[in-house]
């Protein structure tokens, strides 16, 4: 019996939906959720995993960027030692409360974190959204922070995409109750693995992708409810980059911006003009991409000392 071009078409269809279904749980299933580490911390309504390194204060405290979790500034932490450090897990991401958490929500976490561990004006390091985070709580409690180390923040002209903005209505979509189950069974899990992939070679490029964060990435950043924080930040950042930059400014904090000069994500240009808006701020350019905390974690350690006690203070405005 001869088939019909219909039918060929449809069993060309069958064929290549059965090879995405086979893709989904074979290359593109997500490794199991890793071990945790650090311990939970309850602050008001949300939970958040803490990192906490024991030693002098004053404090580091490490705000990692979108997604991330506070195991991005490990490299750091190591190269402070006899430094009392907290890299923690904000709320919506990593192994702290899940879902989307609102950047004013965001600022109270800190502010909470800071009052629980009694920490008394930290240096504070924010990574890329981290950094957006960092220069809004300086702003909004300038008497409760020593200094900033602003690494490839997300300030001024940074903006998202039409195709992230389109990205992360299709996360929320295929978080619907209805669409979750069906969307995890034959192609969800193969597009978050293509997607944090992708996602991660272009945050280091152009250098090559750590396997470590990879691995977090795709073992913890792809759940549902870290996605679900994802596109919702996703959606909003643009508002509240806005309404951050307005204030840079009038923000004194002593800083330290590190900008990569190879920066896919925040072109450096931002980063050379977040140095120059705020008033006591010195840049300091690094090779590769958008991730220094792992390529550079020598360079946001030494930053981190120089905002310290016993450090001449950074008051001259960066000019390179």
């Amino acid at each position: 019996m001869r088939l019909t071009k219909r039918q060929i078409a449809l069993g060309i269809v069958l064929a290549l939906a059965a090879f995405v279904v086979l893709l989904n749980w074979t290359w593109g299933r997500l490794p199991d959720e890793p071990q945790r580490t650090g311990r939970l911390v309850r602050l008001g309504d949300t939970t958040v995993r803490v990192l906490e390194q024991p030693g002098k204060d004053p404090a580091v405290v490490l705000i990692h960027g979108l997604p991330g979790t506070a195991q991005d500034f490990d490299a750091v932490t190591a190269r402070l030692p006899g430094r009392h450090t907290i890299a923690f897990d904000r709320p919506g991401f990593g192994f702290s409360s899940g879902g989307y958490h609102p950047f004013a929500e965001q600022l109270t976490t800190i502010d909470r974190l800071l009052a629980a561990f009694h920490l008394k004006r930290p240096v504070l390091v924010g990574h890329s959204y981290g950094g957006t985070l960092a220069l809004a709580y300086a702003e909004r409690r300038p008497q409760a922070v020593r200094g900033l180390v602003l690494i490839d923040a997300a300030a001024l002209g940074q903006h998202s995409t039409a195709f992230e903005r389109a990205r992360s209505h299709l996360v929320q979509f295929l978080s619907w109750p209805v669409v979750q189950p069906i969307a995890d069974v034959t192609f969800s899990q193969l597009l978050r693995t293509v997607s944090a992939k992708q996602g991660d070679a272009r945050a280091f490029d152009p250098g090559d992708v750590y396997a470590s964060h990879e691995q977090r990435l795709l073992s913890l950043n792809m759940q549902h409810d870290e996605l679900d924080a994802y596109a919702g930040e996703q959606l909003h950042a643009d508002g509240a980059i806005a309404g951050m930059n307005r204030q840079l400014a009038a923000i004194q904090t002593p800083a330290v911006v590190i900008q990569g000069a190879g920066d896919k994500l925040v072109e450096p240009q931002y980063g050379r003009e977040l140095a120059a808006t705020l008033p006591h701020a010195r840049l300091v350019m690094v090779s590769g991409g958008h991730m220094a905390p792992y390529v550079h974690p020598g360079v946001v350690a030494a930053a981190v000392r120089a905002l310290l006690p016993g450090a001449s203070r950074v008051t001259t405005p960066a000019a390179r």
